[in-house]
């Protein structure tokens, strides 16, 4: 699992970061630090961040697949893609993690063999409460994130409900 030290300045210069503008993304700063995404989000205050092993990623995804409505958000050089609605059920085969729900628009393969750690965020945006589970490789470059989704502005009850509850499962799991 991806586990980068973190020395203290980094900390607190994310921190410093965060209380500039508290509604920075990890990526952006990441990109002004020179660093690897997963250790900005580990220079997060505590109760903003909780990594788990890539290990728990078929009991997390199937979770997800109940909430009613996420955004599958996956980004790259020029572009940051979304695709809102439920998440579609898959399967491993041929290396990945086939996304193949006839109907649902989310399709395509995810290389889940690559995961380093999985992140429960909590970590307001533009003033808004914002939930997400973030998907880091193995050197702690972000993958993909799913955030739990909205309806005029707000988080769904019965999604933000799932979070929280997914995220307590899988937290208690790994330390049984």
């Amino acid at each position: 699992m991806y586990k980068e030290e973190l020395a203290p300045p980094l900390k607190a210069r994310v921190n410093q970061m965060i209380e500039e503008d508290p509604s920075a993304m990890p990526g952006m700063i990441a990109g002004r630090l020179k660093v690897a995404e997963a250790a900005v989000v580990r220079a997060f205050p505590g109760e903003m961040r909780t990594f788990v092993s890539p290990e728990c990623f078929d009991r997390i995804w199937e979770e997800m697949t109940g909430w009613e409505k996420t955004t599958f958000i996956c980004q790259a050089p020029g572009a940051v893609v979304e695709v809102k609605g439920r998440l579609p059920k898959g399967r491993h085969g041929h290396g990945y993690f086939n996304l193949m729900e006839k109907g649902n628009p989310l399709g395509g393969h995810l290389r889940v063999s690559e995961l380093g750690g999985i992140c429960f965020l909590e970590k307001p945006f533009f003033d808004l409460e914002s939930l997400s589970v973030q998907f880091y490789d193995k050197v702690g470059a972000h993958m993909f994130a799913v955030y739990a989704g909205r309806e005029k502005r707000a988080l769904i009850p019965s999604v933000k409900q799932g979070f929280h509850d997914l995220k307590t499962k899988i937290v208690k799991g790994e330390n049984s």
